[in-house]
Formats: C-alpha cells, structure tokens, sequence
C-alpha cells in the first residue's frame, strides 16, 4: 500500500486508481467551460443588466482570454513550484471564488476585474490536466485517457447551454455564474484527497524579468487582436499595440533563451517536430474557434432559430462529440497520430466546404447532421495533437510543452474569432452594395415582385401608400438576408481553409518520420 503523500491511503499503483484520477479530471473539465467562451450567451443580458453596449460588454470574454493566455506557458513553472496536485486545487478554489465575484458584481468594471483573475487561476488547466492524465495512466493507453477528458467538457457545455439557458431566460444572469460553483468545490476537494503530488522544483531561482518581459508581448498582441474587432478602432492605435508586442516578443525571447532557468524554456521550439506540432495547433485553433463565433450566429440570422433553438440543435452535438475524444485517442494509441490529425483536419475541411453551401431553404436536419459532424471533429482533434506533444518531449519538459502548446492555441483562438468576424463584416458590406448597384427597380420581375406584395398588404388592410413602401422595405430586406448569406458562406470558405492549411504540417511528418511512439 502506497500513500505516496496522498491524503487517503490509496493504492496509486491499483488498476482502479487512474479511473478515479480520470474522474476528479472530467469534474474539473466541466467546470472549466463555465468559465469559457460558454459565458458569451449572457453577453446580451449583461448589456441590458449595465446599460452598456456590446464593444464594452465584450471585455467580458476579452478580459478571461487575455490573462487566460498570459498565465499558459506559465505551466511548467508553476506545477514544478507547487506541484500538480496543489495547482489543480488551486485553480479550482480560485474559480470556484471568482466565479462567485463574478455573479455578485454590481458593475460591469467589477465583472470585468474577476473574469480577469479568473483567467490568471485558469490559464494552466487545461495543459495540466493533460499532465496528470499521461502521470496515472499507462503510455499504451494516453491517447485514450487525454480523449477521456472531452467527456467532461462536452457535459459542461451541455448543462451550461440548457440549464444555464434556462436559468438565464427565466430567473436571472447572475445564476449561471454560481452553476459551476458546486462542481468547482468537489474538484478540489477530490484532488486535494486523492491527486498524486509529483513536485519537480528543484530550488531554481524566479524568473522575474522573464515574467515581465512576457507580460510586454503578450498584453499588447492579445490587446491588438480584440481591438482589430471593432471598427472604430483607430489604424494608429492598432500599429503601436503591434509595435509594442513585437518589441516585447523580441525582449522575451532574447532573455529566455540567455537566462539559465527560464520561465518558459522556449528551446522546445528547437525541436523540429514540436514547431510542426505548434503550427498544426494554431491553425486548427484558428478555424475552431472562427467557426464556434460563426456558426450559432448563423444559426439565427440566416437559418432564423431563438437563441434557445439555436442551443438545442448544439446540444446533441455535444453529446455524441464527448465520445469522439476517447475514440481518436484510442485510434491516436494504435496509429500513427498524425495520421489521425489529417484525417480528422481533411473531415473538417470537408464539413466546412458543405457549410459554404447552406442557406435558409437548406432543411434543419441537415444542418444539425453538420453540427453534429464539424462538433465530434473539433473535439476530436484536440487529443491526438496533445499525445503528439507528450510523445516528442522528455517526461521533465511534458509540463513546459504543455504550456507552450496552449499558448500558441489561445493565440489562434483569439485571432480565429478577429478575423473570422472582419471577413464575415467586409464580405457583407460587399455583397450588400453589389446587390443594391446591381439591382433593376425598372425590370419586369421588380415589378411583378412589388405588385405581387402590394396586393397581399392590401388584402390585409395596410393602405396603398403604406403598402407599396412596406414592399419595398420587404424586397430591400430580403436583399440584406442574401448578403448575409454570402458573407456567411465566405466565413466558411475561410475555416475550411484553416483547417485545410493545418493539414499540411501533419503530411510531413508521417512522410518524413522522426516522430516518436
């Protein structure tokens, strides 16, 4: 019987003990997406709640991804400082009290200050959980225990999208920010008890200037790359923000590789097959999470659902996507895993290709078998990259790698939703104009329209002044609904390019080798 510094007298080397390991992981990753982009279904409610508009209330989900990516290749360092165990509990203690902030704030600057925090407790725990999961279970079986964890985010972002849908529509905004918080208390509290402690520090001295000279690259890009959404942002500030995170990035990169104990150990990049790994992440991030930020709003505008409608057709993607994470982590253990990515990347593309074709006559089943279908990619495209980093480092630098891997993710993400978002904007103005240059008012079918809608109002009561104006309102209606529609489907072209480019990376390497098993 082993105690290995565990709370309870647990035997770590029993077959049951990694399920439990696997157990308390999976509550924590439902946890986590109450913190995530989940969150931005109460955007609407929160303008309405503080009397702001959106480019303010935005800082709700800019504020968590900031800090959020700033404390990722933090990871190594941290968990080899205060170990695993202690920084899972202190990550789960950190949300579970900001998130209550969160639900107790009287203005939106308060909210805004813990999403903040609660990006710095969070930003380690998805590469952590990754590391405890690879710890307990066995090497032949790490792809399937990193899939394992996809069941737990899938269940999150179920009961958050229907109870916290419910609790948002019918009670009140302030609920869905204390649904986790249950959750979050179990997680620690079982980690605490159970977790193995594996702490690696080994008296190294902080890397203080390290940290800041980070902090001066990743502030002013993540700043640029929320400030690139809005319009009305002027050219200069986006230049000197840019400016500003290219000084940092030189900075920091010039003292972490001269420092003898860096805080993120960027030699990693060395590696040849880790930079591949790190470019098929970021480009899968990118078309990720542009299409996370196109599809539910296509989902209302063009297809016409409530917001309620539009979670419900989500959420049986959600469902069946939780299993798709152990089964490419499985398929991952046996094949090669970039084989695996490129299968799962050319279905991406494939399903993004589709999307390009949808519209408003195209039935519902068909769009939810592609929401079903892109979910269960997406998830699963997550594990075999994962097993890919784990694979190629030493065991000492899994925890590093981890971190490095999750920032140059959160960087995709971040410029997925920007870019994602400027096209699907520059593409509607486009095809508006086009439309409004193009059209014909003296044709015959302009006039056949208008008489055809004229004589409708006129049969239910509206005046013949009224009605002609309401004809035209209505044809010039339809007209925006097109040119949303094509903007729409340019969004899609470019995440199918996305992915399509984040293949390229993974054909290499099959083909060259050098990967390890």
């Amino acid at each position: 019987m082993r105690k290995n510094r565990l709370r309870l007298p647990i035997d770590t080397q029993a077959p049951h003990y990694k399920w439990i390991v696997a157990a308390i992981v999976l509550t924590a990753g439902a946890t986590q997406t109450f913190a995530g982009p989940t969150i931005n279904i109460a955007i609407p409610r929160l303008m309405a709640a503080f009397g702001t508009d959106l480019a303010q209330t935005q800082w709700v989900a800019t504020a968590w991804l900031l800090t959020r990516t700033l404390v990722m290749p933090l990871l190594g360092w941290l968990g080899g400082m205060l170990g695993n165990r202690n920084l899972f509990v202190g990550i789960m203690v950190g949300f579970v009290i900001t998130t209550a902030g969160c639900g107790l704030s009287t203005s939106l600057p308060m909210m805004i200050t813990f999403r903040l925090l609660q990006g710095l407790v969070m930003g380690t725990a998805e590469g952590l959980t990754a590391v405890i999961m690879v710890t307990v279970f066995p090497p032949q079986q790490r792809g399937m225990a990193l899939g394992l964890r996809a069941i737990g985010w899938s269940a999150g972002q179920v009961i958050f999208y229907t109870a916290g849908g419910y609790l948002l529509e019918e009670v009140s905004w302030r609920l869905i920010f204390f649904i986790g918080i249950p959750t979050g208390v179990i997680a620690a509290v079982a980690g605490f008890l159970v977790l193995p402690q594996q702490r690696d520090y080994k008296g190294e001295p902080v890397d203080y200037w390290g940290l800041v000279a980070l902090g001066t690259f990743l502030v002013p890009l993540l700043l640029a790359i929320s400030f690139g959404r809005d319009d009305q942002t002027a050219t200069s500030t986006l230049v000197w923000l840019s400016l500003g995170a290219l000084a940092g990035g030189g900075l920091f990169v010039v003292r972490e590789l001269m420092t003898p104990y860096p805080t993120v150990n960027l030699r990693l990049f060395r590696l040849p097959i880790f930079r591949i790994i790190c470019i098929t992440a970021f480009f899968n991030n990118l078309g990720l999470f542009g299409a996370l930020f196109i599809v539910p709003i296509f989902l209302q505008q063009v297809i016409g659902l409530s917001p309620l409608q539009a979670g419900l057709v989500i959420v049986p993607a959600l469902i069946i996507s939780g299993l798709s994470g152990i089964v490419m982590g499985r398929l991952a253990d046996i094949f090669p895993p970039p084989a695996v990515v490129i299968i799962v990347m050319l279905a991406l593309t494939a399903i993004f290709y589709s999307f390009s074709s949808v519209s408003a006559l195209t039935a519902l089943p068909v769009i939810v078998i592609y929401v079903i279908l892109y979910r269960v990619c997406m998830t699963g495209s997550v594990t075999p990259l994962a097993l890919l980093a784990v694979r190629q480092l030493e065991a000492d630098q899994v925890r590093m790698g981890q971190g490095l891997l999750g920032v140059t993710r959160s960087i995709g993400s971040s410029l997925g939703v920007t870019v994602t978002s400027v096209v699907f904007e520059r593409s509607r103005v486009a095809h508006q104009l086009a439309a409004y240059n193009t059209y014909n008012v003296d044709s015959p079918v302009h006039q056949d329209t208008i008489t055809q809608v004229t004589g409708v109002l006129q049969q239910a009561g509206v005046s013949d002044a009224a009605a002609s104006q309401m004809a035209l309102g209505a044809i010039r209606r339809q007209m925006d609904v097109e040119a949303i529609t094509s903007a729409f489907q340019d969004s899609f072209l470019l995440v199918c390019a996305c992915f399509l480019c984040a293949s390229l990376p993974m054909f290499y390497m099959l083909f060259r080798g050098g990967q390890k098993n």
